[in-house]
């Protein structure tokens, strides 16, 4: 505020005292927030990276705010139950979305009737981080490479399905990639989220997934799945033996999941900044750093200008890779 406008608001204070009031009464309230407990919504399974880092943000966004925040899974539909409920509620910063790179991502090419608009129905808080995927396969297969899994699928056309996080997930889009890139005809199998996706092969249910390396590497690490390569520009820190899949002869496959947290639409600005601000503290914790890293994500602070932007922007990427590789909601 001016020294101009300041002035200007106490000689009408001195007219009208009720109106300064209720100024004082707003910026009081404003002030407060939050002033009951915050839901934070993961619209994806319990065990999932975004089940782990919606709980993570909300314990420690709770001790920056001095607040309560309360972590709730609101699963189904790739997300869409979830996103709906936060693009429905109250435009008061109280209902948090973890949204991610299904719900802002892929989901308004794929579901062009869904209940909310990705843009339009939310204010971006905050990026928080990324994580790469992994293509995954059952170890009594005896598959040890990307080239194996070709040779064993030609081999066996119509006997192979690989799993993912839903339908339209990243990993459902990485799936359709590396079958069009490969030519082996594998069948997708949608779960309600990485977790379950990853869990049927290690029982042995189903033979490959596309999950996140947040998903897999406790999986991998005790020899319970093999990993055959990861969707990123580089190695993964968490398993640096794993080739990319450029690496593997597959350039073109680079995906990650992403998270990020998403207000309703209409929040008060100083809501969403002081929220960002919490954000922003927790993520800069060299121990907050190094919990989302071993996890296998890479953690990302960002203004809401920028995930706002960011977010268009992966609209349009993963809209062009849906209509290119013509995948459909069956």
């Amino acid at each position: 505020m001016t020294h101009g406008s300041f002035t200007f608001l106490k000689k009408i204070a001195t007219c009208a005292g009720l109106a300064l009031g209720l100024v004082l009464v707003s910026g009081q309230a404003n002030a407060a927030f939050p002033d009951k407990p915050i839901q934070f919504i993961s619209p994806f399974a319990a065990g999932g990276a975004n089940d782990y880092l919606t709980r993570l943000m909300a314990q420690h966004m709770a001790t920056e705010l001095k607040g309560v925040i309360v972590a709730e899974n609101k699963t189904g539909a790739n997300g869409i139950v979830g996103a709906t409920y936060v693009a429905k509620a109250a435009p008061d910063g109280y209902a948090v979305l973890t949204g991610n790179s299904a719900t802002h991502g892929t989901n308004p090419t794929l579901y062009p009737n869904t209940p909310y608009d990705a843009v339009k129905d939310f204010a971006p808080i905050s990026m928080i981080g990324f994580v790469p995927l992994t293509l995954s396969v059952d170890p009594r297969l005896g598959i040890n490479s990307v080239a194996e899994l070709i040779a064993y699928g030609k081999k066996n056309p119509g006997k192979l399905a690989f799993s993912s996080s839903g339908v339209g997930s990243t990993g459902h889009l990485a799936g359709e990639a590396f079958k069009a890139a490969s030519g082996l005809d594998i069948v997708h199998v949608p779960y309600k989220g990485d977790a379950p996706a990853i869990g049927d092969v290690v029982a042995g249910q189903i033979a490959l997934s596309f999950v996140g390396v947040a998903s897999a590497s406790a999986l991998y690490q005790g020899g319970k799945i093999k990993v055959l390569a990861v969707a990123s520009a580089k190695r993964s820190s968490t398993m640096p033996d794993v080739p990319t899949f450029a690496e593997a002869g597959f350039k073109d496959i680079e995906i990650s999941q992403w998270f990020a947290l998403f207000a309703r639409a209409g929040t008060p600005k100083e809501t969403i900044d002081l929220m960002n601000a919490a954000a922003k503290r927790v993520l800069m914790r060299p121990e907050i750093q190094k919990g989302i890293v071993t996890q296998g994500a890479e953690y990302e602070y960002s203004t809401p200008e920028q995930l706002a932007a960011f977010t268009k922007s992966e609209i349009k990427r993963f809209g062009d890779i849906i209509r290119r590789l013509n995948i459909k909601v069956d």
